[in-house]
């Protein structure tokens, strides 16, 4: 057997295939998910001389000892390979998803086109496109064009997957009635660990976290394809070049699924909102309300729903996003308070409050305010 975590490994395990390599280069690699960008001995047919492969790896996971299952290797091949026939995005659309080839089951490893090197959106956020940093103007004018752009394709996306003939996927997601469950619980598990770090121990959050935990168990009839782990961390952009705009891409869904579509723009928000107040504490940057405004044009949430997937992401992993590396603990500490406030008004379902909160005011505010 091949040892597919070492680019050794895969040059191996692609000899003699179409996928033979020249020259195997490492993209990223942890515990359970290894990226590799494959330099093709011979171009494929349709004349890619690059592609990327994906291997899955099973290992425990370092909460509550879940395993790392090998069935999302499954969930994500399935999800690409839909939101690829959607018609949702074509090559010349703004924002995409990576685009897969061929999947060994056996291995658990996806072969995708190569988007070159994009770079991740929190630098986009932070810097703009330029090796120097921007102007504010247009470092703003980026943000609001890049939300409005994924709020947009995310409430398509979730639109899409509820039509009837979606069904077949559908299907397949609902033969998978404990995934929900252990991706909340895992999602959940961090609210306590942050709880400990910054002393932020409540009462209610346990019986919070369990109420989530025995929601996460009931299909409800507004369910859609979650892409699952939707933040700023897993998008990244393409500078746009002589004769190519702007693209966005949104990777990573090892843990779609259907579920609520407060899920993605829960944690989408959460993520964005932990990177403004470590970059952005004193004023209004434009990514949130204009990823808000364009998402509602496609979809009502529920206030409540969306507090507490907010609220989990932003309290339990807001304080462990890359940016949020290195930074002072009272300012990590102002991004769990954050989170710790919208899952109270979730607990106590005090919708105004959460109608009204900074963070999601714009997917709430009166129509004949949208301006975007």
């Amino acid at each position: 057997m091949y040892n597919l975590k070492s680019s050794e490994g895969i040059f191996e395990y692609l000899n003699g295939t179409r996928f033979s390599a020249s020259d195997v280069q490492s993209l990223s690699g942890g515990s359970s998910a290894f990226t590799y960008r494959v330099i093709l001995e011979n171009p494929l047919k349709t004349g890619e001389k690059t592609v990327v492969l994906k291997h899955f790896e099973s290992v425990a996971a370092r909460i509550e000892g879940m395993e790392a299952d090998l069935d999302r290797a499954d969930h994500e091949y399935i999800a690409l390979s839909a939101i690829a026939a959607s018609g949702l995005f074509d090559s010349e659309s703004t924002v995409q998803a990576p685009r897969p080839i061929e999947y060994d089951q056996r291995t658990h490893t996806i072969f995708m086109y190569d988007l070159g090197s994009p770079i991740p959106l929190a630098q986009v956020l932070e810097r703009g496109f330029e090796n120097n940093e921007s102007p504010e103007s247009e470092t703003s004018k980026l943000a609001s064009d890049i939300g409005e752009a994924i709020g947009d394709f995310i409430g398509r996306l979730h639109n899409w997957s509820t039509r009837a003939e979606q069904e077949t996927l559908r299907s397949y997601f609902a033969k998978k009635p404990d995934w929900n469950q252990k991706v909340v619980a895992v999602f959940s598990s961090f609210i306590t660990l942050s709880a400990d770090r910054f002393k932020l121990h409540e009462a209610w959050t346990d019986m919070l976290i369990a109420r989530e935990c025995q929601e996460a168990s009931v299909t409800r009839s507004d369910c859609v394809l979650v892409m699952g782990d939707c933040s700023l961390h897993n998008t990244l952009v393409s500078p746009p070049s002589e004769g190519q705009n702007m693209r966005i891409y949104l990777t990573d869904l090892e843990v779609a699924r259907f579920s609520e579509p407060e899920v993605d723009m829960g944690e989408l928000t959460a993520s964005a909102t932990s990177f403004e107040l470590l970059y952005y504490p004193d004023m209004g940057y434009p990514f949130i309300p204009a990823l808000h405004r364009a998402y509602r044009r496609h979809r009502t949430l529920d206030p409540g729903r969306i507090g507490a997937t907010t609220g989990t992401c932003l309290m339990g992993i807001g304080p462990l996003f890359p940016w949020a590396k290195n930074k002072d603990e009272a300012q990590l500490r102002k991004i769990a308070v954050a989170g710790l406030e919208l899952l109270e008004y979730s607990f106590k379902y005090d919708r105004d409050s959460l109608r009204s909160s900074p963070i999601l005011q714009h997917l709430f505010s009166p129509r004949d305010e949208q301006h975007i």
